[in-house]
């Protein structure tokens, strides 16, 4: 694709963003397939409404305008950011404000890339490292896995569009982890599963702008404290659903939740599954659920009514 380009062009301080927009990345939209209209088009410099994305009760200013808005079936897919030769597109916060942007309300692309003449990488929302990076002299060897993820004929799939991104990834991708705590009041959750005899786990939703899902593990002496902050009959229920196969529980909709409040540490570990990774929570303590942040948010609705 490049064979006629210069690529000593890059290191000349002439050649800027704008030169790799023009001359590198261009050629790559096309060849891809996406044309200007169309349900697989390119929208370009797409502006939010509302530069925010909140996780929780933390707003985080959404500062930059990706130069790419990729649509399959008319639904935002990916998006791409160009960046000048000497900056960089790997963990630095170029990365950062293009993940912030992906999983907004208003895009909830699947997958972000940024480029900067020198490289391509490809991120995915769901997993904490690219899924795919390249010296664009060599484009040529990764040209078909690249085609092959972002073509527009493979119409992204409405049920991965419904995602509720993983915490612990969103965590580490947005570079929060200081001493790797975190403490939640008023965890909610209907499904409580045992690992091994010792180990457990459950999984809750953190809202926000954007829900995201958090795994939550358990050892023996954190499970004991699970079961005692909570009502005796759903206690025992729990605990006769996880002594005997399938040895985990599901409520269902119309049993009340499990609710209890958790102090924790994020895992040092990530872990992979059929659909994405994660990265779980390890409880240290267990304490009864806080009521009044359920009081909160009833008084919020009402205020907005």
């Amino acid at each position: 694709m490049f064979d006629d380009f210069d690529f000593n062009l890059l290191s000349s301080d002439e050649f800027k963003e704008d030169s790799v927009r023009e001359e590198l990345i261009l050629p790559i939209i096309k060849t891809l397939g996406y044309k200007a209209s169309g349900d697989s088009r390119v929208i370009r410099s797409k502006t939010l409404t509302h530069p925010f994305v909140s996780i929780g009760s933390q707003p985080r200013k959404i500062s930059i305008v990706p130069d790419y808005v990729f649509l399959s079936n008319d639904r935002p897919y990916w998006i791409l950011d160009a960046k000048a030769p000497n900056e960089k597109i790997t963990k630095s916060m170029h990365v950062e404000q293009a993940y912030s942007y992906a999983i907004h309300p208003e895009i909830r692309a699947e997958m972000y890339a940024l480029c900067n003449g020198n490289e391509f990488v490809l991120y995915s929302i769901r997993e904490l490292h690219p899924i795919l990076r390249f010296s664009l002299k060599d484009i040529g060897n990764y040209w078909e896995k690249l085609f092959r993820i972002l073509n527009p004929d493979i119409k992204a799939n409405p049920d991965v569009l419904n995602y509720a991104p993983d915490f612990g990834i969103h965590i580490r991708k947005m570079g929060l982890v200081k001493d790797g705590s975190f403490s939640a009041p008023a965890i909610n959750t209907k499904f409580i599963s045992r690992l091994s005899e010792r180990s457990y786990t459950c999984i809750s939703t953190i809202p926000g702008d954007i829900d995201m899902a958090i795994s939550l593990d358990f050892n023996k002496k954190t499970f004991k404290q699970l079961l005692k902050v909570l009502p005796s009959e759903q206690a025992n229920k729990i605990r006769q659903a996880l002594g005997q196969q399938p040895f985990h529980i599901h409520f269902s909709e119309n049993d009340p939740d499990v609710k209890f409040g958790i102090t924790s540490n994020i895992s040092n570990e990530i872990h992979h599954n059929a659909e994405e990774s994660y990265i779980p929570f390890i409880v240290k303590e267990v304490f009864p659920y806080n009521n009044s942040i359920d009081e909160w948010e009833e008084l919020a609705k009402r205020e907005m009514e």
